[in-house]
């Protein structure tokens, strides 16, 4: 069981940041058809990876204070994500967000492989 947990929740934290980075260029270069069905496939990631992350974190990590700080980073990530792809679609100034939510997003990946801290 935690196997499949961690599979789905590293495949899902990968499979997010390609379509972050897709969704976002063709936002920007007004295939908003597109766009908009993988900015939905993205926010299908975010419900996998909140709930195989949450679920691991009470099953097999609840002692574990480093798994809070990186859930809560998570959270942040994919606030930044929807905030970034929604200002993209209406042609307002987004590229702040976006390069934040990719760095922070990368700091979240970081710190779940015990690479930070």
């Amino acid at each position: 069981m935690y196997k499949a947990l961690v599979e789905s929740h590293v495949g899902g934290w990968e499979v997010a940041f390609v379509l972050l980075i897709i969704g976002y260029i063709l936002y920007r270069a007004g295939k908003e058809r597109v766009a908009k069905i993988l900015h939905m496939i993205l926010r299908l990631m975010i419900v996998i990876i909140a709930v195989s992350g949450i679920w691991m974190l009470f099953a097999f990590r609840a002692g574990d204070w480093l798994y809070y700080v990186k859930g809560l980073l998570a959270l942040i990530v994919f606030g930044l994500m929807e905030m970034s792809l929604g200002r993209a679609r209406r042609n307002e100034a987004s590229i702040g967000f976006f390069v934040g939510a990719l760095a922070l997003m990368v700091v979240v990946i970081l710190i779940g492989y015990r690479v930070i801290l």
